[in-house]
């Protein structure tokens, strides 16, 4: 007896021994089918009452033994009973006055798959895991139970059938509606989106599901296809039912219509695709992760303020893992605001907070109406736009701590105002390059909202081996302000590591299409494993190396799917092993090795400028032509080492398009690999290319000290603090100072006496030691007119001359 398989979701389909059986009426499949769904035992009255309707007793016998007949005679059984003297196994149970099915036999049916599936949807909350059962489950959902099948002259067993359908098509919208669920939940939303449209069709009126698509078609970049599904639901709806979409529907849909659509996350061009198209392929192995920022979400979305903090080495995938759920939590209606600080450049203050405040208040969003003018006038220090034609408030250094603490009220107080139109996920990337303004900022902003409990999730991302401080007094800032966090509002930490083995294959296996894969894929992925430690980051370079070496090609298809075709024999393992660096850092030394040298010292200058750079910016500090500068700028664009930034809400008018390096790893290795003199050049040509431009002088005393001009940079580094003073930034400009102090000391120990040196060293320390109390000791005795000209009220140099710890050159002497 061999193994008996019914498929009866969709088109009947019986398997026996792994042949598909031919029955050779309908009715003696209609008879297989009722035995194994019904179960137990059938009479034989029952059975010819059932398929026989308007025969009588005596014919309705003898067919009802002919059936059977026919049903034996294509299992095999009677042969099987001959050969081992009918102690061989049988699938159907046949009695003199009964039928039935045996259970106990070999046998597979979908419909007992399928239930079992439906059970786990009962359970509590499923894992990542169980979406792979779920799918697997939904694979056997072809169709209705019996689709296309019924017996004309047996309206009874037809009766029976709908009554089958019915309950199985519950059970399989059960089924898509937790399976479609959980890939949301988990990140997959390529996965969702196939198991959505496979639920309309089942179900073409199920505004629940036509729900889910358009958020996942928003989540994914694609609001065109969100705003299309829409469509069909509104034409579908209205043709079969008369009705409109719920007002649900049509409230997510005038909502994406004004809403930004987040990142593409599948490309849509045909063609050759370009190798930087790789991390944008499926995200795998964050399964866990991603439920847990669902759960923070809806916590938050409740009215219990959530904050979360993600840490992991640099690639490790934070930046990716959090864009994934900013675009999930923009489709579930969320206000997503986020803010970056770079460790290029210097730290100007509150810079992370200021591109978060300015996509809060983007042209297209509706101003919070609970936030008064008061607050406006306050926030308006950092962000001018705020109220145009308007200066902003003149604070003296009298009630600075008092300012500070109305800015920072002032930013909770919108993060509260914008909460109450919609959700807010606010995410800072790379808070360990944060300004110490903007970490005291957001520690009392989430104090504040933790108290209040607001519908805020504040999110972050750290690099691990910034962790890596030592405590006590000398701890870092940033240890300090993580401890006051977890004390002030519970942090939680997320902590992402490399991807496993099994993930690395699955992330390989999706990127080599739906199509079939080569027998060698299972090896390739074990050995990139292997190469890789399942550092994302190093996955995605060393599958660029190999589609750069042409080892590998990639296309993209008509639907956007990103495919790596492997051909149809991988090759060896020791051939890839020439051909990929050990390390990432190689990996990367060998990438720049094939660029022209044009192109690379394009790729250096943007190294050295950092993030936010400019094509004219980058030619000038390369000294590059125009035609020169074109030609290495199309090499890097097409070889994925320089992409576009993002642009910032509200769009900068007239502004040029800005990019940075695809990494900081690659950004690192190319700083290095240009060399001291090159990088002194560098730097010297953009000081004079930024000081045309207006830049901050944090920025512009980074590129001084980098260019060895000690005098510039002392100079710009009292600038930058004067400048971090007038916006109460108070250890930024201690920190500033104290630059300025060292710069000052090593540059006249070598050109003045030790008096002198010694002289000018205490200036500066007695500065940086006044900038701690917050004013000078004498400030009482000042003056209104004298006061005016304090140097915490003013930027010039001028000014300091006439603070009255200045010693002036005649008494130098």
């Amino acid at each position: 007896m061999g193994r008996l398989e019914l498929a009866l979701l969709g088109t009947p389909e019986v398997r026996h021994a792994g042949r598909v059986l031919a029955f050779r009426t309908r009715k003696t499949q209609a008879l297989m089918v009722y035995l194994a769904v019904e179960g137990g035992t059938s009479s034989r009255e029952k059975l010819t009452a059932l398929f026989w309707p308007e025969s009588d007793e005596r014919h309705g016998r003898m067919m009802l033994r002919r059936t059977l007949a026919f049903l034996r005679q294509c299992l095999g059984e009677d042969a099987d009973a001959a050969r081992q003297g009918g102690q061989s196994p049988q699938h159907l149970v046949v009695e003199r006055d009964a039928l039935g099915f045996d259970f106990t036999s070999d046998f597979d049916l979908d419909l007992h798959r399928l239930a079992r599936s439906v059970a786990v949807k009962l359970a509590p909350r499923g894992t990542p895991a169980e979406a792979g059962r779920l799918e697997e489950a939904a694979g056997l959902c072809r169709g209705d139970f019996l689709d296309g099948f019924s017996l004309g002259d047996a309206p009874e067993f037809d009766d029976w059938a709908g009554v089958q359908r019915e309950y199985w098509r519950r059970r399989m919208l059960l089924l898509f509606d937790r399976l479609t669920q959980l890939e949301a939940e988990t990140g997959d939303g390529a996965a969702a989106i196939r198991s959505l449209a496979r639920w309309l069709a089942l179900d073409p009126l199920n505004e629940t599901a036509y729900q889910r698509l358009m958020q996942a078609h928003f989540a994914a970049g694609d609001r065109a296809a969100a705003l299309e599904v829409y469509r069909d639901c509104r034409t579908r709806l209205a043709r079969e039912l008369g009705v409109e979409p719920s007002p649900e529907i049509q409230a997510l849909a005038e909502r994406l219509r004004g809403a930004t659509p987040p990142r593409r996350t599948t490309p849509t061009v045909v063609g050759p695709a370009q190798p930087a198209a790789l991390s944008e392929g499926p995200l795998v192995g964050r399964g866990d992760e991603f439920s847990r920022l669902i759960a923070a979400y809806h916590a938050a979305r409740a009215g219990r303020a959530q904050f979360i903090n993600m840490v992991g080495e640099a690639g490790i995938g934070k930046t990716r893992l959090a864009s994934e759920f900013m675009s999930w939590a923009a489709a579930e209606g969320a206000t997503v605001l986020t803010g970056r600080a770079f460790e290029a450049g210097g730290r100007l203050p509150y810079q992370p907070v200021v591109e978060a405040l300015r996509m809060g208040f983007a042209p297209t969003r509706r101003p919070p109406a609970e936030l008064s003018e008061v607050w406006l006038a306050e926030i308006a220090q950092l962000l001018p736009e705020v109220t145009p034609g308007q200066p902003p408030p003149l604070r003296t250094a009298r009630d600075e701590a008092a300012a500070q603490a109305r800015l920072f009220e002032a930013v909770a107080r919108w993060g509260e105002a914008m909460a109450a139109q919609a959700p807010v996920v606010l995410f800072v990337d790379d808070v360990q390059w944060a300004d110490v303004a903007s970490l005291d900022l957001l520690r009392y902003a989430g104090r504040r909202w933790a108290e209040t409990g607001p519908r805020i999730l504040l999110l972050f991302s750290m690099r691990a081996e910034n962790l890596a401080a030592p405590q006590g007094p000398a701890a870092s800032p940033l240890v300090e302000w993580l401890a006051g966090m977890q004390r002030d509002v519970g942090l939680t930490r997320l902590r992402l590591g490399p991807v496993g083995l099994a993930d690395t294959q699955r992330y390989v296996q999706a990127l080599a299409g739906s199509g079939a894969a080569p027998a060698g894929l299972a090896d390739f992925g074990q050995w990139l494993y292997s190469e890789t430690g399942g550092q994302p980051f190093f996955v995605v370079e060393t599958l660029k190396a190999l589609l750069e070496q042409h080892v590998l090609s990639q296309s993209i298809s008509i639907g956007g799917e990103i495919a790596l075709d492997f051909g149809a024999d991988l090759p060896e393992r020791s051939a890839l092993q020439d051909l990929v660096p050990s390390g990432v850092r190689d990996l990367i030394r060998g990438r720049l090795g094939r660029l022209r040298p044009d192109a690379l010292s394009l790729l250096a200058a943007a190294s050295v400028l950092g993030h936010d750079a400019e094509f004219e910016r980058l030619r000038a500090v390369a000294g590059l032509g125009e035609d020169a500068g074109l030609a290495a700028w199309d090499e890097l664009l097409t070889s994925g080492l320089l992409v576009a930034e993002r642009e910032p809400a509200p769009p900068r008018p007239a502004a040029a398009s800005r990019y940075r390096i695809s990494h900081d790893k690659i950004r690192d290795v190319t700083y290095t690999e240009a060399g001291e003199a090159r990088r002194r050049i560098f730097h010297r040509r953009a000081l004079e290319t930024l000081e045309g431009e207006g830049a901050p002088a944090a920025e512009l005393a980074h590129h001084a000290l980098g260019a060895g001009q000690g005098k510039a940079a002392y100079h710009y580094s009292l600038a930058a603090g004067d400048d971090a003073m007038r916006v109460f930034a108070l250890r930024d400009a201690i920190s500033h100072y104290e630059a300025a102090g060292g710069r000052q000391r090593r540059a006249t120990s070598q050109s003045r006496c030790a008096g002198c040196a010694s002289r000018s060293a205490e200036r500066t320390r007695r500065r940086a030691s006044l900038s701690r109390r917050g004013c000078c000791t004498r400030r009482r005795s000042h003056s209104p007119a004298r006061r005016a000209t304090h140097p915490w009220n003013a930027s010039s140099s001028i000014a300091w001359r006439r603070w009255p710890g200045y010693i002036p050159s005649r008494r130098r002497k």
